[in-house]
């Protein structure tokens, strides 16, 4: 596996689309976490709780497709759980299969 510097940023793009059930913009998800103050190609856990706190309900509103307090809590849950030193469960998809040479 080839390490992104942005690979958090990847994972809570991810994590959201998949709560809302549909991609949602990658670019405005982008914008919306770089106004919190946020670099995000290098996002930190502290970071990502600042834009959960800012701005995540403003994306989920846009998708006009509302969560349950249970799932607004398990996503916030996800996007805070993510540890660089192991990979996501798509980073470990991609590479099954793949033999090394």
């Amino acid at each position: 596996m080839h390490p992104s510097r942005d690979r958090y940023f990847d994972f809570v793009y991810e994590e959201i689309c998949v709560a809302v059930g549909r991609r949602i913009s990658r670019y405005d998800l982008w914008l919306l976490v770089s106004e919190t103050g946020a670099d995000p190609r290098e996002l930190s856990r502290d970071q990502v709780q600042g834009f959960i706190d800012q701005r995540l309900d403003r994306v989920i509103a846009r998708e006009e497709r509302p969560l349950s307090p249970r799932a607004q809590q398990r996503l916030h849950r996800r996007l805070l759980d993510f540890d660089a030193r192991h990979p996501t469960p798509e980073e470990w998809l991609r590479t099954f299969g793949r033999t090394t040479s």
